[in-house]
């Protein structure tokens, strides 16, 4: 069981992203101090935007609005290999549903948790209840206690609905090479790794029984029945990279690797090749770019979105998500498939970004959206869109006073901005708005991008946040493009001169009042509230950390032109882009430039890492401590020798041994000289056994990360369990007796191990039917020491198992190691204090005979006085 932002962003917006989760985004952290129920859940530039911008009808718009300012409700899902998954997910239907079922609240039947529409196998839950209902129910504070329980051992994750929607668009099957660009805090990353796993658990098992592991379902399981697929989840900011970390170890998953580079201009990674030869590099099967947004979409879970919400959020990012987007499609393999995804209903942040990457990318022979309306057909979503405005404010320096804008073309755009030059020359716009944020313009039918076939998610479809989706595939190598630049003052000069030299100047007057007449609607009218009056809005000073923090997309400063990679002119094939063009940060900003580069592209240089560096070292096949390991264990000559890593740079087999896949060592090996910032990989395997007897013949731990991996082709010291009484026992107490005469009260667990030697051992559990039966299969740890046997599994996890398996709510689990040691604790600060009382009536005496006798008629000396006394 349990194996299962700055968000990969750019380098100029680091610190305006900083601390930026995926459930904060759009608004940086919360520094509110009032409850979120008192927050007013209004923002008329917020409101107006979407009211007036043409998303949907009037009446349709109020109900979703309605929702947008309503609580999201809480929803999860059953996380693991699906076996596992399923398995958990009955227990949860069979113990708590009904309970909560049969609750009344003022009159009322209470609405217990329910399986979310569209997804599959009712994996996905949701639970709208009010809180005053679960504080008031005792079996609500049992189910939460279920769900702590069991997302601390990874077999639920607590996440958002909509959340959850881009991983299965990517439709990923066991032996693809995906990535993950932006991947913190890491839930969509796990669901990638589980279906990059599939069911790898019962292949190997085949496998290791000589039977054929593949079957005809897309799979790729060549490895003796493991999935030769692998998963690199990236994050730009070191410590959102750490969560990232946090939340995938405990998938449990070999098949993994985390990073840590800015997404819009990953490095490209190398392949091993002979020498002479001409260099690989990867290309990803699947990638998903959930992109750094304003996350307006949130506002039913992030008060800051109410509070702070601005047009220029969404124009600020627009560049970035772009280059992201198009870094993205550049690795893309001919053939794969890519999902862009935001939690924004802002079309600059999304449809504009589509369109504008499948154009510099070389158009829809190059790159197409893919027609997903056939998947997930009880997904409730919208087409997404083919016209939209751009909204924009303007405002006189040093004025708290906003008016609002919106635009439908750029050449609206550049009329307004022409008007207000020439009217309020001082009235400041957005440099942020470039042509890229407004809709296409195709020439033909055969050239129109189809954006309706995008996915938009509103709020009121079925009471979730909002959200986008587009899938694309790529068809062909894409011929190198410039991404614009962030700044729109060079396309604005351009597009000003180009306006000016079609009006003669001895009609300049006349044109010049016929711009103003044709920008007012576009410019003014159409976008503010009421009666043409200007938005008023005031300005906030945040305090210094939270603006630090915030999503401040307007102050991000002008990205660069990056054309991360060239075409071999030869063969038109991509070559990667070479890190030995990223020059070092300067006062904060990249600077990136693109010389030529020849048919192989130059050797990255070693970045600087943090002090905190990781070392990946592999071990030798012939490794001696790991076939002495691996022979005391029986493993199969079958299992790989040449996958097992230890993290010191020396090479050493220290303290812990992790083992990972094929392709990750290939990888890793590969690209560790050459700048890439590895921040995790590998699942721990064995861990030293430090114990006082120097005459164990391995004294290494399995882990319990690692040990479904080797189990299989295990041949010794495997115990098994048929009883759930004696699987209850041996959770229920830490390090029963197992005395050398053979006396014990550990049932069948006992009587296997009392001819065993000191050591690590399996306890393996087969599935079995009935009440005293298991629901799945499990393989855990044991250790049998001289005179006790102990299962190497952590509190939290034998709780939780305790709960799952025998719905103890609150066990006291006995440790006969730790109460043995409190008693001779005890007892020898008895000794001590006993020690104490009898030297101090000792001393009385002394001082009380002392005081008796007089010499010369003078009291003779205390010896207090003369000496100390050690008590």
């Amino acid at each position: 069981m349990g194996r299962g932002g700055n968000r990969g962003g750019g380098r100029g917006g680091r610190k305006a992203f900083r601390g930026k989760g995926k459930n904060n985004r759009g608004g940086g952290r919360d520094t509110r101090t009032e409850p979120w129920s008192d927050i007013k859940r209004e923002n008329e530039l917020f409101e107006s935007y979407y009211r007036k911008g043409g998303f949907m009808e009037e009446e349709e718009f109020g109900e979703m609005w309605k929702y947008l300012a309503s609580d999201l409700p809480n929803s999860f899902r059953f996380t693991g290999t699906k076996s596992d998954a399923l398995a958990v997910r009955e227990i949860f239907k069979r113990r708590y549903i009904p309970a909560i079922e049969a609750l009344d609240f003022e009159g009322t039947r209470v609405e217990p948790p329910k399986p979310v529409e569209g997804f599959p196998d009712e994996l996905v839950w949701d639970m709208k209840t009010h809180k005053k209902v679960i504080r008031r129910h005792k079996p609500f504070a049992e189910f939460q206690k279920f769900l702590v329980a069991e997302t601390t051992s990874g077999n639920i994750s607590r996440q958002e609905v909509v959340s959850m929607i881009p991983p299965h668009f990517l439709d990923v099957k066991p032996g693809m090479v995906v990535l993950d660009m932006c991947a913190a805090p890491g839930s969509k990353s796990a669901q990638l790794a589980e279906m990059i796993h599939g069911d790898e658990e019962e292949r190997v098992m085949q496998a290791a029984r000589n039977e054929s592991p593949n079957i005809d379902d897309g799979g790729d399981y060549s490895d003796d029945g493991r999935s030769t697929g692998l998963l690199i989840a990236n994050d730009t900011d070191y410590k959102r990279a750490g969560m990232l970390v946090h939340q995938v170890k405990r998938l449990n998953f070999p098949n993994l690797i985390v990073t840590q580079h800015d997404a819009s201009i990953f490095p490209s990674i190398e392949l091993p090749s002979a020498e002479g030869e001409k260099k690989q590099y990867l290309k990803f099967d699947r990638i998903l770019t959930d992109v750094p947004c304003s996350g307006d979409g949130t506002a039913r879970k992030n008060p800051n979105v109410w509070q702070k919400w601005t047009p220029k959020d969404g124009l600020g990012l627009h560049n970035l998500q772009l280059r992201i987007l198009f870094r993205g499609l550049q690795m893309l393999k001919k053939g794969g498939r890519l999902v862009y995804s935001t939690c924004s209903m802002n079309p600059v942040e999304n449809e504009a970004v589509v369109a504008a990457a499948i154009e510099a990318c070389g158009g829809i022979s190059k790159v197409r959206i893919v027609d997903c309306s056939d998947h997930l057909p009880k997904l409730k979503r919208v087409p997404g869109l083919n016209r939209w405005k751009v909204f924009d404010t303007s405002a006189f320096p040093g004025s708290q006073e906003k008016m609002g804008h919106l635009f439908t073309s750029w050449d609206n755009f550049v009329k307004a901005q022409a008007k207000y030059r020439a009217e309020e020359p001082e009235r400041q716009f957005s440099s942020k708005v470039s042509p890229g944020c407004f809709p296409p313009t195709a020439s033909s039918d055969e050239e129109r991008i189809p954006l309706e076939r995008c996915m938009r998610v509103y709020p009121h479809l079925q009471d979730t946040g909002a959200f986008f989706i587009a899938v694309l595939e790529k068809l062909d190598d894409i011929k190198v493009a410039q991404i614009r630049n962030a700044d729109n003052e060079a396309e604005l000069r351009k597009a000003t001169n180009e306006l000016e030299a079609t009006v003669p100047a001895s009609a300049a007057t006349s044109a010049v009042e016929k711009i103003k007449e044709e920008a007012v609607e576009e410019a003014n009218g159409d976008a503010t509230p009421g009666d043409r009056s200007p938005l008023k809005r005031k300005l906030e000073e945040p305090d210094e950390d939270a603006a630090s923090k915030r999503v401040k997309a307007e102050e991000l400063p002008a990205q660069p032109v990056v054309k991360p990679e060239e075409q071999d002119k030869e063969t038109g094939a991509d070559v990667p882009m070479a890190v030995d063009d990223v020059q070092p940060e300067i006062n904060g900003t990249t600077t990136v430039s693109t010389p030529a580069l020849s048919n192989q592209a130059k050797r990255l240089k070693p970045e600087a890492q943090s002090q905190s560096k990781e070392f990946f070292e592999y071990l030798p096949a012939d490794d001696p401590t790991v076939a002495d390991i691996l022979d005391f264990f029986g493993i199969s000559e079958r299992f790989p020798r040449d996958r097992f890593m230890v993290k010191n740079k020396e090479g050493l087999t220290l303290n812990k041994i992790y083992y990972t896949s094929a392709l990750a060592k290939k990888i890793i090996s590969q690209n560790k000289n050459r700048g890439m910032k590895f921040i995790h990989c590998g699942v721990v395997m064995f861990v030293a056994h430090k114990i006082k007897d120097g005459n164990i013949k391995a004294p290494w731990r399995l882990q319990n990360e690692g040990i479904r991996i080797l189990e299989p082709w295990a041949s010794k010291r495997i115990v098994t369990c048929t009883s759930k009484q004696t699987l209850y026992k041996m959770l229920i107490e830490m390090f029963p007796k197992l005395p050398k005469d053979g006396s014990h009260e550990i049932g069948e667990i006992g009587d296997q191990l009392t001819d065993m030697e000191v050591g690590c051992s399996f306890i393996r559990i087969e599935p079995s039917e009935g009440e005293d039966g298991f629901p799945f299969r499990m393989v855990l740890p044991l250790w049998r020491h001289p005179g006790s046997a102990n299962m190497m599994v952590d509190k939290d996890d034998r709780k939780a198992m305790l709960l799952r398996l025998f719905n103890e709510t609150n066990p006291i689990i006995k440790n006969h190691v730790l109460e043995k040691a409190r008693a001779a604790e005890e007892a020898r600060k008895d000794e001590l204090e006993a020690e104490s009382r009898e030297l101090d009536e000792e001393l009385e005496q002394v001082v009380d005979e002392a005081q008796a006798e007089e010499v010369d008629g003078e009291e003779k000396p205390v010896l207090g006085d003369y000496m100390e006394v050690e008590a």
